[in-house]
């Protein structure tokens, strides 16, 4: 079952405490959860080498590279 804050606040309220801890580790397991996913992508991200990443990364990078080429040229 999905929990949420208020049904913490209930159970406190009630004195169901026993209820109230099961409440908050389904809400905080959840949201580790959540978290250590989006670390998970973070970290796969600046892993990956240049000739994996996305061509639109790859396109901008190239697209900078050439910029500042081109700044240091002179006329």
């Amino acid at each position: 079952m999905d929990y949420n804050t208020s049904d913490l606040l209930d159970k406190v309220m009630d004195g169901d405490h026993l209820g109230a801890k099961d409440v908050f580790k389904n809400i905080m397991g959840d949201r580790v959860i959540a978290e250590l996913g989006a670390k998970k992508i973070e970290m796969a991200r600046t892993l990956l080498p240049s000739s994996e990443k996305p061509s639109q990364e790859i396109a901008v990078d190239k697209a900078k590279e050439l910029n500042d080429q081109l700044k240091d040229e002179d006329f």
